[in-house]
């Protein structure tokens, strides 16, 4: 194994005697193709016969497409050394697994779809929350899992929780310690449990991670409470239930959170908590969606300009560029001259030789785009707890934010935006933070356009701007709204991406400008955009969905526009390939919101319990076919905020 944690003998025993190499991107960028020509590496390169990438699917959005770029540059390094390794690859089922294979890996595959892998069986729970005394909600997965974790550490059943971001991991957390601490009476494993639970996410540094990681696998932690970073790869010894706090957004990543379980070849145990998604309550009623193999297509964009960009300053320093290269990076000829200005590169004989930093393999991270990095400091002993990039910084450490970390609570005294700090000092408090937020849309310039029966799909640039004004406060345990406070500071993002949107039809506009209370437009956009992400393995961090105005050419008349667009500077496929299914994703769209439980309408199908779901079936068939507007439409009182 060739990591981070290998010690300098150990890797100079591995380059110079090992046969079959275990590693992983980040060492493959910052270390193996650096250092080509030094320590050895070049025995390895010109003597590989094979590259075998596992779990191909997780290769998708940003990570895949700096893999795909890693490999452009893997290729043009063996070929300096005259080798040219077999790439082999292996994929949960998803819908294009060759073409997946063909773009991050270059040249043609084979598919071999027969399974021969021996394997254990599997028994799943499905687990619908009930609805809270009195109301119309349901309680959410996070709330069951805190008062289910208890019974299981009293039981001794090992388990892992998974959950969908870092807040649900901390508040899971906090909140089963709570319970834990509380238990009296159990000789076996004594008064106070809560020390038998652990927190497990990005943010934790490599010493925590290690020591959750060994207590896991020793026993000394009767289960982990953690984000996808525990789906793949981390030995966690034999664990008897896997718990997933709402479908985790792809089966790919459903059916590896449940094989974390049970593995070696014993029957896999699993929960699924429904959260109040459409695609989980989807999932409530035909359980049998989970086997269809025909849905999910994992989408990359290796030609996205600022992830090529960083790659063809890293293979400038690996090799000197010359016009083959650009066989290899395609927008070669516009990154060329850039470089050349910022005085990067020289042109010598036709050769550009990089005359800039020592390592730019290391001015970019493989799963991130945004390079803005801020640091989380604690007031209180001057300590860094974690760091993260802009974007979550505005959405966790905003002022006045509470922000959890391994369980404790601090709260956000200020956010610098120029050092990029975060103070925050301990505290207390009975909430969490959840912060609300605000879009504007500038179409660029469009590249497609069709016709999709009554409606017109669009594909092209878009600029979005998103602020943050405002933030809610979430109670603990029964997590109930608190109420909103505003933002002291501006925070706000300007993003150039790709995006799709339809035309939404004139009848449509008349009817949905005539709540003035209410706006269905969120409905329309929130019924989309969970529709576009089941076909395109995407997550709420990969796209989004807003609604605009804008003229069509020759009409004085603006017209209403729902966009779904990419989360990243350049685009990254999502929305080209939900354009590609703009069709499809209308016709899976109406069966989301028609398929859930609720009567009348919830945050699950429409996004609000305030919109009456006939209205917004309505809409959604409208883009389809004409169909006469619904009577009798519900009303409700205005939200808070």
């Amino acid at each position: 194994i060739y990591d981070g944690d290998t010690t300098p003998n150990e890797r100079a025993r591995i380059r110079k005697n090992a046969n079959i190499i275990l590693t992983n991107p980040e060492m493959i960028n910052s270390s193996f193709l650096p250092n080509h020509s030094l320590f050895g590496f070049n025995h390895i390169f010109s003597r590989l016969k094979f590259v075998v990438i596992d779990e191909l699917h997780t290769y998708r959005g940003a990570f895949g497409s700096h893999m795909a770029n890693i490999m452009r540059r893997l290729n043009r390094i063996c070929r300096y050394y005259q080798s040219s390794p077999q790439f082999i690859t292996s994929s949960a089922t998803i819908a294009n697994p060759v073409e997946l294979a063909e773009n991050i890996c270059g040249g043609k595959f084979v598919h071999v779809f027969k399974d021969g892998s021996p394997s254990g069986g599997k028994k799943i729970f499905f687990w619908q929350p009930p609805f809270i005394r009195d109301t119309q909600y349901r309680k959410g997965p996070e709330e069951e899992a805190s008062e289910l974790i208890p019974d299981l550490v009293d039981k001794g059943i090992r388990f892992i929780s998974f959950c969908k971001s870092r807040r649900e991991v901390e508040v899971i957390l906090k909140e089963a310690r709570d319970r834990l601490s509380d238990i009296d009476g159990r000789p076996s494993l004594g008064k106070d449990l809560s020390h038998m639970v652990a927190g497990y996410r990005g943010g934790y540094t490599p010493e925590e991670r290690a020591e959750i990681e060994k207590k896991l696998s020793s026993g000394k932690l009767m289960g982990v409470i953690s984000t996808n970073a525990l789906e793949l790869g981390i030995d966690i010894g034999k664990l008897d239930l896997s718990i997933m706090c709402g479908f985790p957004g792809t089966k790919a990543s459903f059916w590896q959170q449940l094989g974390r379980a049970g593995r070696r070849g014993d029957i896999s145990y699993g929960i699924l908590i429904f959260d109040v998604s459409p695609v989980d309550q989807y999932i409530a009623v035909k359980n049998e969606w989970l086997t269809d193999k025909t849905v999910e297509n994992a989408v990359i964009d290796k030609n996205n300009l600022f992830i090529e960009l960083a790659h063809v300053r890293a293979a400038a320093a690996e090799l000197p560029l010359s016009l083959d290269d650009a066989a290899v990076f395609p927008d070669l000829g516009e990154i060329v001259p850039v470089l050349i200005n910022a005085g990067e590169l020289k042109n010598r004989g036709g050769n550009f030789i990089w005359t800039g930093n020592e390592f730019p393999a290391g001015d970019f991270n493989l799963r991130n785009i945004n390079n803005n990095i801020y640091k989380v400091l604690n007031k209180a002993n001057g300590t860094v707890i974690t760091e993260m990039d802009e974007t979550m910084a505005f959405h966790e450490v905003h002022p006045k934010a509470i922000y959890i970390h391994d369980g404790m609570q601090y709260l956000v005294e200020n956010l610098d935006l120029t050092n990029r700090i975060a103070t925050v000092v301990p505290v207390d408090m009975n909430y969490f933070t959840v912060p609300f937020v605000e879009t504007s849309v500038n179409v660029l310039r469009g590249f497609k356009s069709k016709e999709i029966k009554r409606t017109h799909g669009y594909f092209g640039d878009v600029k979005v701007k998103e602020a943050i004004p405002a933030y809610k406060m979430i109670q603990f345990h029964n997590h109930q709204n608190l109420g909103f406070e505003r933002i002291s500071i501006p925070l706000y993002q300007e993003i150039e991406t790709e995006g799709m949107w339809y035309a939404v039809p004139d009848e449509v506009d008349e009817v949905y400008n005539g709540y003035t209370m209410f706006n269905y437009y969120n409905g329309l956009k929130h019924s989309l955009l969970n529709a576009a992400l089941m076909r395109t393995m995407a997550t709420r961090e990969d796209m989004a969905s807003t609604v605009f105005n804008d003229k069509e050419e020759g009409d004085d008349a603006k017209k209403s526009y729902i966009l779904l667009y990419d989360l990243y500077p350049g685009g990254l496929g999502f929305s080209e390939k939900a354009y590609d299914f703009a069709y499809e994703i209308i016709k899976d769209a109406v069966t989301l919101v028609k398929n859930c439980r609720c009567d009348g309408g919830c945050p699950a199908c429409v996004g609000d319990y305030h919109l009456d779901k006939k209205l917004i079936i309505w809409g959604l068939e409208s883009l389809l076919s004409e169909t006469k507007a619904p009577m009798n439409i519900k009303k409700a009182p205005r939200a808070p905020f």
